[in-house]
């Protein structure tokens, strides 16, 4: 009876926190319903976490080895284990979100710049205009016959 309590309480504490995360990342995200402002305070925020990631010292590739085999092993999150992916993730999602945001008819960002960046006090700000809205053809005045 024990020889069987072991391995199930072992592929339990597996399967749980995996199935748990697969869940969390199947949920699906609001972010249809976002106005321009919230849009634009999610990327403030993206841009100042991300920003001098290049400067940043990275863990060595041992350690994330390490990491990847231990998460893989207890089922653990794997956040961490590839950055460069993770920061490439983060400016493909800044990309999306500015797209919508000229969409939308907002102002955009300068990603370029924002993430250039190195002072901490500086807050990213929209700095490139909304698109101007194209005017509706006026209408003709009926053409006079003699």
């Amino acid at each position: 009876m024990r020889s069987i309590i072991l391995p199930a309480l072992l592929c339990l504490a597996i399967a749980l926190p995996s199935a748990a995360h697969a869940k969390k990342e199947k949920a699906p995200t609001p972010d249809d319903k976002l106005n321009c402002k919230q849009i634009a305070g999610r990327m403030q925020v993206r841009i100042m976490q991300i920003r001098g990631f290049a400067d940043r010292k990275q863990s060595s590739g041992l350690a994330r080895g390490i990491q990847s085999g231990l998460s893989a092993t207890i089922g653990n999150l794997a956040h961490g284990e590839d950055p460069q992916g993770e920061y490439a993730a983060d400016v493909k999602q800044l990309q999306g979100y500015n797209q919508r945001l000229v969409v939308m008819g907002c102002k955009s960002y300068d990603l370029n710049l924002e993430l250039s960046r190195k002072e901490i006090d500086d807050v990213p700000t929209p700095t490139i205009p909304a698109p101007k809205k194209a005017k509706a053809p006026a209408a003709s005045a009926p053409a006079q016959t003699p």
